[in-house]
């Protein structure tokens, strides 16, 4: 659970990157999320919240579907200008060989290599980081990343500094294992509205009964409004008053919160 100042604080993040938390859906995952979830995103001044059947695993699931990924930084710092386009080349080829030998120890399947610099100018005190993916390296590269840097920097601050130096701080390599796919889940079949399994008395500013729902149990499309109580093995999710959930065809729950 957050309070109000963290709520505060989240937006003010957000928005300073340009983006506005309001227009996106909150996804919970963890066990503990669905009682706390749509509570975080009415004090992050959010209209949805998503709950997925495996939110409970969600870590675990996301874990099994992630590349494997072995990361190389080399420190170069220097004024772009003064420096050689065949050495950056070497360096980062010497790189990504040392990271494929370590990854191939342990992985057989296909390998990716992802190129990045860190990058500053002259009187800056902190450099931000510009992804390399399309670089031509047999035609002027530095050229190209001193561009690169010029619009990453005016993406992220809204200005680019031409007529200054472009330092380079870091060399960044990533070695990426690409794994296949997990399987998708599967669609729920068609079935008629599952009635509650119980109910329950809780609190919430007062006490009141509420309907309790087994989550494995609903149909594609049913909805349930709160308050109300959906439950699993692993995991409960609280509807509170106004909110409505209708669970979608892969079995998750579309939770929709009043704008007030």
């Amino acid at each position: 659970m957050i309070d109000t100042t963290m709520a505060e604080g989240v937006r003010l993040v957000s928005v300073r990157r340009g983006v506005d938390p309001r227009k996106f859906a909150l996804l919970a995952f963890g066990g503990a999320s669905g009682l706390h979830a749509t509570a975080v995103a009415r004090q992050l001044g959010l209209s949805r919240v998503i709950v997925p059947r495996v939110a409970a695993v969600l870590s675990a699931w996301g874990m099994l579907a992630t590349d494997l990924r072995f990361e190389m930084a080399k420190s170069h710092v220097g004024d772009l200008s003064r420096l050689d386009d065949a050495e950056i080349a070497r360096m980062f080829a010497a790189m990504e060989a040392e990271g494929a030998k370590r990854l191939r120890a342990s992985f057989e399947g296909t390998l990716r290599c992802d190129r990045s610099v860190d990058m500053r100018y002259g009187e800056q005190v902190f450099e931000i980081n510009v992804p390399l993916d399309g670089v031509d390296w047999k035609d002027k590269p530095l050229a190209q990343i001193v561009e690169r840097f010029h619009r990453r920097h005016e993406e992220l601050y809204t200005y680019a500094q031409r007529d200054q130096e472009a330092v380079l701080v870091n060399l960044r390599v990533a070695v990426v294992g690409v794994l296949p796919g997990l399987p998708q889940e599967p669609a729920l079949a068609p079935a008629a509205p599952s009635p509650p399994a119980g109910e329950r008395r809780i609190y919430l500013d007062e006490s009141l009964i509420a309907p309790v729902y087994a989550f494995d149990r609903l149909a594609p499309g049913q909805a349930i409004d709160g308050p109300a109580i959906v439950e699993s093995a692993m995991t409960t999710i609280l509807l509170r008053p106004r909110e409505r959930a209708v669970t979608t065809p892969l079995g998750w729950l579309d939770i929709a919160l009043p704008l007030e």
